[in-house]
């Protein structure tokens, strides 16, 4: 297997696709060209003027992006590509080229982006039905059998280590089979295909012992749901922190605040990004420490901005919104997008949040309370897609609009099981 790479890319719903070519094939991109088509996760095609059905399912190329080449399971290598249309276009719906774009643009101001993810999961002992994996021996920052019985977790370190995603560390949640991982923190394009990466290499490990995984929003009732928290700084030319200050009585510069308030002024229109799904707002409520509210606060859990403990280099912004379903690089470019503006417009930060914004919180705005809400705050924010791509956003907003008419038109399990037995 060691001859052949698979080369892949992310889908607008942070799912990746691909070939596997020999690896003395990989310059040559028309060897794995590729249909553009955007599809729902139901399969179906979405009817767009210049892409999939409209446009005749033209061809694009899955060009390789070398600094990405990693080692990967069972022998195997992998990388990530840029995508292209066949006359040397770069194509619009590629989430790496806006992530990469929301980069250079902070390039040009002198910085740049930093992120490191922290990611939740669930080890499941069957996926249909769901059934979260037994833990006798659960505790709260578990390792070993407090964590996970099956050995996965040890597994999935190892791969992870070989495959040069650089996990930190992974340890038990609150609830037993829920486990976290932080990964390396690094510039932001790279740390979101790690983050990518990682999420697939979770499912393929803990298949590979009888097991699954799910990132799922919000997978069980009776437990809280899978964070993707996403960790922010900025760098100068130099790698140094901008965000640390030795001389602010907070230890942060004016720079992280503008940053701050930007990604406050954007709190609803970033659900659309960080909760892209119809389950995430099972998630998204007032309770679960889940980036509910549009607050900051200093090592606040329960705020959505949180400013860490730790400062000096490791100063960073934690944005604690997100989902185990929200697509990396999107979010990221979200996130980056929204914060630009903050400091473009050198935007006033409000005060912190004192102690528990869910008994007292010092704001009336949240997050919308379901994806069709966060839509329509993506498509009323025309700031926020005055940084973005105008194509991938209206792909993205035509995908999520299916997928809730999916859900309104859906009979569930729940409906079946209230009404049919009295009615």
């Amino acid at each position: 297997m060691a001859d052949q790479i698979d080369v892949i890319f992310p889908d607008l719903l942070g799912l990746t696709h691909g070939k596997t070519v020999p690896t003395h094939r990989v310059d040559h991109p028309t060897h794995y060209a590729i249909t553009v088509m955007v599809q729902g996760l139901d399969l179906e095609f979405l009817d767009t003027a210049s892409y999939s059905t409209s446009a005749g399912f033209p061809d694009m190329e899955a060009r390789i992006d070398s600094a990405t080449l990693r080692p990967w399971i069972n022998g195997r290598q992998i990388a990530l590509s840029n995508l292209y249309r066949t006359n040397g276009e770069e194509l619009p719906l590629d989430g790496r080229r806006q992530l990469r774009m929301i980069c250079d643009q902070w390039g040009q101001r002198g910085y740049t982006p930093m992120t490191g993810f922290e990611m939740e999961f669930f080890l499941l002992e069957s996926l249909k039905p769901l059934v979260k994996m037994p833990v006798p021996d659960h505790r709260v920052y578990g390792i070993g059998a407090g964590a996970d019985p099956s050995g996965t977790l040890e597994a999935v370190v190892e791969l992870a280590e070989m495959a040069r995603l650089q996990v930190e560390g992974v340890n038990a949640e609150f609830t037993p089979s829920q486990v976290e991982a932080a990964l390396h923190y690094q510039p932001a394009l790279e740390s979101a295909d790690c983050a990518l990466l990682f999420r697939e290499l979770v499912r393929l490990a803990a298949r590979e012992r009888g097991v699954d995984a799910t990132f799922m929003a919000r997978p069980f009732a009776d437990a809280v749901g899978n964070g993707m928290h996403v960790n922010m700084s900025l760098a100068n030319a130099a790698g140094e922190n901008m965000f640390a200050s030795l001389e602010d009585p907070l230890g942060i510069t004016d720079l992280a605040r503008h940053f701050i308030a930007g990604l406050l002024a954007h709190h609803e229109a970033l659900a659309a990004f960080a909760a892209p799904t119809v389950n995430s707002y099972k998630r998204l409520t007032p309770g679960m420490l889940s980036g509910y509210w549009a607050n900051w606060g200093l090592d606040n859990r329960i705020a959505t901005v949180r400013v860490p403990g730790q400062r000096g280099a490791t100063t960073r912004v934690e944005h604690r919104m997100a989902d185990g379903s929200a697509t990396p690089h999107l979010l990221s470019a979200a996130l980056f997008a929204a914060g630009m503006h903050g400091v473009d417009e050198k935007l006033e930060l409000p005060a912190p949040q004192l102690g528990d914004a869910d008994e007292a919180p010092n704001t009336d705005r949240h997050t919308p309370h379901s994806l069709a809400e966060s839509l329509d705050a993506l498509e009323a924010d025309t700031k926020l897609q005055s940084y973005l791509e105008k194509d991938l956003v209206e792909v993205y907003v035509g995908l999520k609009r299916d997928e809730w008419k999916r859900w309104v038109s859906a009979v569930t399990d729940w409906e079946q099981g209230e009404y049919a037995r009295v009615y």
